[in-house]
């Protein structure tokens, strides 16, 4: 530095002076810099303290966010857990494993404590359901032989745990309406309302007799099932058409610790009580990060509130007195070695809060699993994260070279309606259809929000799911409602014909038997009867359709049936149809019931040649095996696995999607007048079901028609593969109904003395011809019109009737649960229950109680007499006045 010689208006040693002030300039300069660095040093702690407060009321809000995230997507869960449980309704042990494994529940979520599916069952079903639960071999070999409702006790309705994971000992079987404890009433409030509901905090069925303590502190959210999918519109209707609730469980501390980032507690303490309880109550606490008496609020930083399903939590994030890492930063700024380095140590400061910052910005953006995309207002992508590239099948750069034009079909007719509401309200969501970078279209649901960058620049941000999958289930289930649902009044229709049919047929009989062989009358009793005889097959096939029949499946090569199926159709296909038919040689197991599965083959065959309409054409029958993988089982409502397709195609005319949707429903048929009832593919499609298989259909006009029937597969043995087939054994292949050669003559066989009926049935007619029927093979006979007036007659005059025979539906007491009550009683009379509408169910219960035997009402005038007479046979004889 070069000072000037000239002094500064002093002469002398002025020339000295500057030198002077040069030695002082450094302590000048010095203590400026020290003044300086000390006014930065204070201006810095107060906004260091400042920003770091705002930055842990950030965290603190961002904590509470993720809390809500994780909560809801726990809460999420539920829906596919009621779908589920409404598909399934009752499902097994591998059912419910399969479903929780195929959606990744516990590697998703491992702080889940429990996901279960619990049932309603009443107390007159109770017996019936834990017989059901002990025979469930589907995963344990041994199934569960000492599962019981607990704790025990008879109630009027229970809610038992059936299905629980991971697997929990305590909670398998436990009902949630356990009088001694307090579950009952969020589970109530779940069924009425029809919404998830959350508990306040409690203990878990393991917890129970361990000492106190908030790490076992617990909060489960429940929603109910309803038969029909739907929530019914009012409180009456929600509980009738209850199937059972689905719900899940977590604790409460180890769902925090997986939201706190490192480091986060350190310098902050964060209590979470539930909002719904009063915050003086001890039960309202549901976590603390540290124990203290009390919170001081005027340390609180920031409280926030999380909805966990219809509850509301309180989330309080509080100062732990100075907040850590300024003491440090004062020290530095004012003992350090000079401004620059305070400086530097400022400047490093904001830097690495501003790394920070868009680091957090970057994993929230990348990890997203909704595709993320941001747009310019005139449609050029600024950003897309990972999810939005895999969605759309492109990179980060090549979507940037995409206009909004080239993602959103712009033929949708929603689009403007999209777009003007989010040019008047700045957002919008809803469904478009959206295009991949090969052009595939798929349906999107969309979130789209506008906001100015800083640049102050209109930017849209846009969130998007794929959806189709979603809408193809929905589809698919509200398919199987409406199928299931015109099955239902498909059985109770079939129920009441076959009350009217066995009073017609009776009747017929023993007018034929009373008139003289040469009666003018017998010619028309004949006519009446064949009338009668075609109503009893529609029936069945009506029955079969609804899938109410009993059925005997059992695990059997697919090969002989279809062979004998197809045999059968050789001298009912027209000369100009060819019939081919290819399969393999090695066996394919299937479990099904003989018969039915034959019937299947001969509607779909029979189907097939009439599409041809006396053409000249090829009906190709095949059978083979095929591996279904995740999507393709999905597809058609399976799981994914090995099959059996059995296909049965023609080169007809083939049809149209219209018709196609409506293929399975009954009485649906495309055939003149006469030609067809239009329940063949309704009785294919009951079936199958009930077989646990899929159909799918593959046709287009002038293509011609592929029905493709998917059977799971099982193993068979090498000798059962190349026995004779299901037609010559016993019970097996297509069996002629009784009522396809007519009624019987009848045949007076004079019974044991003293032989005596009781039939109880509340239809007269019915009723009046059994009676005819059996007094007319000699029996004496006594009729009753309701079940209590049987039993309390029984029990006035005990070993007064041989046999009796009841009706299974009747008005105020069943016929099974009349000889329930005999059974209970002590008496053991030979039981036979006759109905209208037989089902599994209906069979297992006789079975269980021993009855002498089940009859359906449309084959009483062929067997009533028969069976009662086996049963007298069976009993102990007795002496009557």
């Amino acid at each position: 530095m070069v000072w000037s010689s000239k002094p500064w208006g002093t002469t002398g040693s002025a020339a000295l002076y500057p030198a002077a002030r040069l030695r002082w300039l450094p302590w000048w300069v010095l203590g400026v810099g020290m003044l300086a660095t000390l006014a930065l040093v204070a201006w810095s702690f107060q906004r260091e303290n400042t920003q770091r407060r705002e930055e842990m009321a950030r965290e603190a809000r961002e904590l509470t966010q993720a809390l809500q995230g994780q909560v809801q997507a726990y809460t999420d869960t539920l829906p596919g857990l009621r779908v589920f449980g409404l598909l399934y309704q009752t499902p097994n042990d591998a059912e419910f494993l399969s479903y929780i494994e195929s959606i990744s529940l516990q590697e998703r979520f491992p702080e889940l404590a429990l996901t279960f599916m619990g049932e309603w069952v009443e107390e007159a079903r109770r017996e019936f359901f834990e017989a059901g639960v002990q025979g469930d071999r589907s995963l344990e070999p041994e199934g569960h032989p000492d599962f019981h409702i607990k704790p025990a006790g008879a109630r009027p309705h229970y809610m038992v745990l059936r299905h629980v994971y991971p697997a929990d000992p305590p909670a398998f079987g436990y009902d949630l309406f356990d009088p001694s404890q307090n579950y009952r009433r969020p589970v109530e409030q779940a069924i009425d309302s029809g919404q998830a509901v959350a508990t306040p905090p409690l203990r878990l069925a393991r917890d129970r007799e361990k000492p106190d303590s908030t790490a076992r502190t617990s909060v489960v959210v429940r929603t109910a099932i309803y038969l029909g999918g739907r929530v019914p519109a009012s409180v009456e209707e929600r509980r009738s058409r209850l199937l059972g609730v689905a719900g899940v469980a977590f604790r409460i501390e180890p769902l925090m610790l997986s939201v706190f980032k490192p480091g986060f507690l350190k310098s902050v303490a964060v209590r979470v009580l539930d909002a719904q309880m009063a915050p003086d109550d001890p039960g309202a606490l549901l976590f603390e990060s540290e124990v203290r008496p009390q919170a001081d609020p005027s340390l609180l930083l920031w409280q926030g509130q999380v909805a966990v399903a219809d509850r509301q939590w309180t989330v309080q994030t509080y100062r732990r007195g100075v907040l850590a890492g300024l003491e440090g930063t004062l020290i530095l700024l004012v003992f350090g070695a000079g401004l620059s380095l305070g400086l530097a140590a400022i400047t490093r400061s904001l830097a690495r809060a501003n790394v920070q910052a868009e680091a957090r910005f970057s994993l929230l953006f990348e990890h997203s699993f909704d595709a993320v995309i941001s747009v310019r207002r005139g449609g050029l992508v600024l950003a897309a994260n990972r999810a939005a590239c895999l969605l759309f099948g492109a990179t980060e750069d090549e979507l940037q070279r995409l206009s909004r034009a080239e993602l959103i079909d712009p033929s949708d007719d929603r689009l403007p309606a999209f777009l003007a509401e989010r040019d008047r309200g700045g957002r919008s969501v809803g469904h478009l259809r959206m295009r991949r970078a090969d052009g595939s279209s798929f349906e999107a649901e969309i979130a789209s929000n506008m906001y100015s960058d800083l640049d102050g620049q209109q930017n849209i941000s846009m969130i998007i799911r794929d959806v189709t999958e979603r809408q193809r289930i929905a589809f698919r289930l509200q398919e199987k409602q409406r199928l299931e649902s015109i099955g239902t009044l498909a059985g109770g229709v079939a129920h009441d014909f076959n009350n009217m049919l066995a009073g017609i047929l009776g009747n017929v009989a023993l007018a034929e038997e009373r008139l003289p062989a040469q009666s003018p009358a017998r010619p028309h009793l004949r006519l009446v009867r064949r009338a009668a005889d075609r109503a009893r097959s529609l029936v069945r096939q009506i029955l079969t359709f609804g899938r109410r029949l009993p059925q005997q499946q059992q695990v059997q090569p697919l090969q002989p049936l279809v062979q004998e199926a197809v045999a059968l159709l050789g001298s009912t296909v027209p000369k100009n149809v060819d019939l081919l038919l290819d399969m393999p040689e090695a066996p394919l197991g299937v479990c099904v019931d003989a018969a039915q599965l034959q019937q299947v083959v001969l509607n779909l065959c029979t189907n097939a040649w009439q599409a041809l309409h006396d053409r000249p054409g090829e009906v190709r029958v095949s059978v083979q095996a095929q591996a279904l993988d995740s999507a393709q089982a999905q597809t058609l409502g399976l799981a994914a696995g090995d099959y059996v397709a059995l296909a049965v195609s023609d080169d007809g005319p083939g049809f149209d999607s219209t018709v196609q949707a409506r293929l399975f429903e009954p009485f649906f048929t495309t055939k003149d007048m006469g030609e067809g009832t239009g329940l063949g593919l309704a009785v294919v499609h009951g079936v199958v079901s009930e077989s646990g298989g899929a159909i799918r259909v593959d046709s287009s006009p002038g293509a011609g028609a592929c029905f493709t029937v998917l059977l799971p597969r099982h193993l068979v043995a090498e000798a059962e593969g190349q026995g004779q087939g299901p037609g010559h054994g016993e019970g097996g292949g297509i069996s002629a109904d009784a009522s396809s050669s007519g009624v019987m003559p009848l045949e007076v066989v004079a019974p044991a003395a003293g032989q005596r009926v009781l039939y109880v049935d509340d239809d007269e007619v019915v009723a009046l011809t059994a009676a005819a029927l059996l007094e007319h093979a000699g029996f004496r006979v006594d009729c009753m019109s309701r079940g209590l007036q049987a039993l309390q007659a029984v029990l006035a005059q005990p070993g007064g009737w041989d046999v009796i025979v009841t009706d299974y539906n009747m008005p105020g007491m069943t016929g099974l649960e009349l000889a329930r009550a005999l059974h209970d009683r002590g008496l053991h009379p030979a039981v036979i229950i006759i109905s209208g509408l037989l089902t599994d169910e209906v069979q297992e219960a006789a079975g269980t109680l021993g009855l002498a035997g089940v009859l359906p009402k449309e084959n009483m005038l062929e067997s009533l007499v028969e069976m009662v007479r086996l049963a007298c046979r069976q009993s102990t004889p007795k002496t009557h006045p």
